[in-house]
């Protein structure tokens, strides 16, 4: 309901405050300053409003002083239109950088604010220029600042008020410093329409130039403090971002975030990190657009000419590359943010591969050994912790020798992998897979009972007993054997003999096998 109310409301002020001000110069002709004067009090309009003064939340610029100005010496109507035609060539130069980006959203969103602007300023100089014929003669021009300072306020709180904003806020930070800011800028209008009633154009003109530099060097400084602020701003995120980098281990989240703060940091269309560790087996390339993380089947090139391509090197090692693509070329200050950011992450990565390395099996892919045991006493303080339970199911794969010897120790890695990937295929997230040594695979799986350890067992035995592996026209079938064991308090073993458990029950099933 608001937004229509909003709508609606924008729709009066333009049509209104546009078409009485337009309207009144085309049917009475009201006096206007010398064409070149009023050329030159356009053009300081343009650009005090170009240049506008950024006080916290408020926008402060001088182009009201000639309104006022000529407000005073030509009437409502004569301001207003003036107003009109600035505020419209202004904010058309804003819509421009739109349509070269191709935002036709953004576009039309200027325009209407624009039209807005311009509407609320015909309004309120005609209007005051309607109201200034009732004020009395020795206080008319105090009377119109006031007016327009209310006038400008009661516009202001309408809008603020129809798109739900939080008017209170707006009230205590910016309407309170932009009224006495205002309020204290219109007395130079008297000023300069006092030096010209007496002695003509070229009087106001010192005037005239001092606004307008005084505009550029308070823009100037607004701008510098914007981005000292900015800077400040960027250096704490890339600080965050680092601390959250560096508490991530996990190889592949680290990539995932790494990804997703780049893209969010640099305001980017597109990151992409390549990653290649022959020596460790690790070829990683991924890129992530704003919404998904994709895998790429090879390294694209950059495509655009913002495209930022970073080396990732640590130890004096090159271990990949990063490259980012802005939506906008990124400056000198930017880029440099962006390359510190780039050694952390290296740093960073550097550190995950390699505690990579030492919970992950090379060949295989699943948890070493010592990760293992590592997670399996971490499994049994939860136990006791929650009066739960877990079980261990361990795989021997038979006959591996026998692959190595008949189809060559390249397809006896194959079948090593084929079996470990069966297992990561049919695990849940929870449970733990790792690599005991040589041909044996180990399990825990958390909360299972003994006999849903047993069916664990049997499902994966059974997917690997249909697994074909075939090499210089032979073929082989392999088969593996298992041993479960569930463990909880109440259960008659040491944690220290729950492993030599296992194995034992394994041994017992492959005799039985053999049998």
């Amino acid at each position: 309901m608001k937004k229509r109310l909003l709508t609606i409301y924008e729709l009066i002020v333009i049509t209104l405050g546009i078409g009485l001000p337009v309207t009144h110069v085309l049917m009475l002709r009201p006096a206007f300053p010398a064409f070149p004067a009023y050329i030159i009090f356009l053009l300081t309009t343009i650009l005090c409003e170009l240049v506008y003064i950024q006080i916290k939340n408020t926008i402060l610029s001088f182009e009201v002083v000639i309104y006022f100005f000529i407000l005073l010496i030509f009437g409502g109507p004569v301001a207003s239109l003036t107003a009109i035609i600035s505020v419209a060539v202004v904010w058309t130069l804003k819509s421009i950088k739109h349509i070269v980006r191709k935002d036709t959203h953004q576009f039309w969103q200027t325009v209407r604010m624009g039209l807005y602007n311009a509407g609320v300023y015909g309004f309120i100089y005609m209007l005051t220029g309607l109201l200034m014929s009732f004020y009395p003669e020795n206080a008319r021009w105090i009377l119109a600042i006031l007016t327009l300072v209310i006038l400008n306020e009661l516009f202001i709180s309408v809008r603020t008020l129809l798109k739900g904003g939080p008017y209170w806020v707006y009230l205590k930070e910016e309407a309170a410093i932009s009224n006495v800011m205002e309020i204290l800028i219109y007395p130079i209008g008297i000023s300069m329409a006092l030096l010209y009633t007496a002695h003509g154009i070229v009087s106001t003109v010192p005037l005239i130039i001092s606004i307008s530099v005084f505009s550029y060097i308070g823009h100037m400084m607004s701008s510098y403090q914007e981005k000292m602020k900015q800077r400040i701003t960027e250096e704490e995120d890339l600080n965050e971002i680092t601390r959250k980098l560096e508490g991530i281990l996990d190889f592949e989240q680290l990539i995932t975030t790494t990804l997703m703060k780049v893209h969010s940091f640099i305001h980017a269309d597109e990151v992409a990190i390549i990653l290649e560790d022959p020596e460790q087996g690790i070829s990683v390339m991924r890129n992530y657009d704003g919404s998904k993380i994709r895998n790429l089947k090879f390294t694209i090139p950059p495509q655009t000419s913002n495209a930022v391509e970073l080396p990732l090197v640590t130890r004096e090692k090159t271990i990949g590359t990063m490259v980012v693509k802005p939506r906008t070329p990124l400056d000198k200050e930017r880029l440099v943010l962006l390359t510190n950011l780039g050694k952390h992450i290296s740093l960073c990565l550097s550190n995950a591969m390699l505690y990579k390395i030492s919970i992950e099996d090379a060949l295989t892919g699943l948890h070493t050994r010592r990760y293992f045991e590592h997670k399996l006493t971490e499994c049994i303080n939860e136990v006791h912790r929650n009066d739960g339970r877990l079980s261990i199911v361990l795989f021997d794969i038979d006959s591996l020798k026998h692959v190595n010897d008949q189809l060559g120790h390249k397809m006896g890695d194959q079948v090593l992998k084929t079996f470990a990937q069966i297992l990561k295929m049919h695990s849940r997230k929870m449970d733990i897979i790792a690599r005991w040594g040589g041909d044996e695979f180990v399990a825990i799986i958390p909360g299972a009972s003994d006999n849903e350890a047993r069916v664990f067992g049997e499902r994966m035995t059974e997917r690997f007993a249909n697994e074909v592996f075939i090499a210089e026209n032979k073929n082989m079938k392999c088969n593996v054997a298992y041993g479960s064991l569930e463990y909880s308090q109440r259960a008659n073993i040491p944690p220290s003999e729950i492993f030599h458990e296992v194995d034992k029950r394994l041994l017992l099933m492959k005799k039985t096998l053999n049998r």
